[in-house]
């Protein structure tokens, strides 16, 4: 480890230590784990008599032609040896999925361990650059994606369960849309995605676009597009957000395939049932709420102004992809299409 810190040797070398280092890890059990990032949070902050030279250097320098290179100084060390650490994590195999389940641990550490909210600190940084929305890839999912890719769409459904593979190819008709985000570095992980139906007339109830029965419908005369499900998969990545994104993304693209869209809403059931309580626990830190929920006719939402409609449907969605746990309410959301 003190070898990754240093970065001693080419990039060979600190490549082939970083693979050690990930392995090691791998091998540990759970206590094992645990010690590691402690050694790590705690063994590798930058060097406190180093930053206090530097920063004493930029005051002094302050207001004359040395400031510039006084603070580029004082930053050099205040950057930390865990950063490089965690950097040669990313330029081995699969080092990005590495460094995702490397937090996803963290996270369940630090629960009761606060001492080790300082990795976290560093390593949410670096995933937030490294997930930045401009570097991920919308993609539509069909029943012709690769199967391994759609065991882990039934794996990683947060909201609805998904029963069987015919579940599955119901959500996937031609009628239906589901998206999802991927990074160039992990191409077989979906991200987050969001489940569509394309319909004529706002549903009832998620059952009714559940329902494997229900006839098929010509995806062409859908003038609603509603929202059922999103789901955000890997654990590691909390507090990086790209929900948001994800639905914008999507609105564009539907409304470019599919013109007589003129509206689009959240559904979700009033009632998650039990398969989403006894998960509850295993998947709080990615289920996400893709609603407002539906209930028996109240009132509908209807925004109209074009900006206040925009805002407020980003507003909605947005909540729909941040929640950390299922909490449907009891009322519709229709915001009609943003082009007016």
């Amino acid at each position: 480890m003190q070898e990754c810190a240093e970065c001693k040797g080419g990039k060979v070398s600190a490549r082939n230590r970083a693979a050690r280092l990930s392995r090691t890890y791998l091998g540990l059990d759970d206590a094992g784990r645990h010690a590691f990032l402690r050694l790590i949070a705690l063994e590798f902050g930058p060097d406190p008599e180093r930053v206090a030279l530097a920063h004493r250097a930029y005051q002094n320098a302050v207001g004359t032609a040395r400031q510039w290179d006084a603070e580029a100084a004082l930053r050099v060390a205040m950057r930390s040896p865990q950063i490089r650490i965690l950097t040669q994590f990313n330029a081995i195999l699969q080092g990005v999925k590495f460094l995702v389940d490397l937090r996803a641990g963290l996270l369940l550490y630090l629960e009761t361990d606060p001492e080790l909210s300082v990795l976290d600190r560093e390593l949410e940084a670096r995933l937030t650059a490294w997930f930045d929305v401009g570097f991920l890839e919308l993609q539509l999912l069909t029943w012709n994606s690769p199967a391994a890719l759609l065991e882990k769409l039934i794996q990683y459904e947060a909201v609805h369960e998904i029963r069987s593979w015919a579940d599955l190819k119901n959500r996937l008709d031609s009628y239906r849309r589901l998206y999802a985000f991927f990074h160039p570095r992990m191409p077989h992980e979906p991200l987050i995605f969001v489940e569509v139906a394309l319909v004529d007339h706002l549903a009832d109830s998620v059952q009714v676009i559940l329902d494997e029965q229900a006839l098929a419908f010509e995806a062409q005369r859908a003038d609603t597009a509603i929202f059922y499900s999103i789901s955000n998969t890997q654990a590691g990545l909390r507090g990086v957000s790209f929900g948001n994104f994800l639905l914008k993304r999507v609105i564009d693209y539907l409304r470019r395939d599919f013109p007589r869209l003129n509206a689009f809403a959240t559904i979700s059931p009033a009632v998650c049932g039990r398969w989403t309580k006894s998960r509850h626990a295993a998947c709080a830190s990615r289920c996400y709420s893709s609603a407002p929920a539906i209930s028996p006719p109240q009132k509908t939402s209807r925004v109209t102004n074009p900006m206040t409609r925009s805002a407020a449907f980003t507003s909605v969605m947005a909540r729909a992809s941040s929640a950390s746990t299922i909490l449907p309410t009891p009322r519709r959301k229709v915001f009609a299409n943003p082009s007016g």
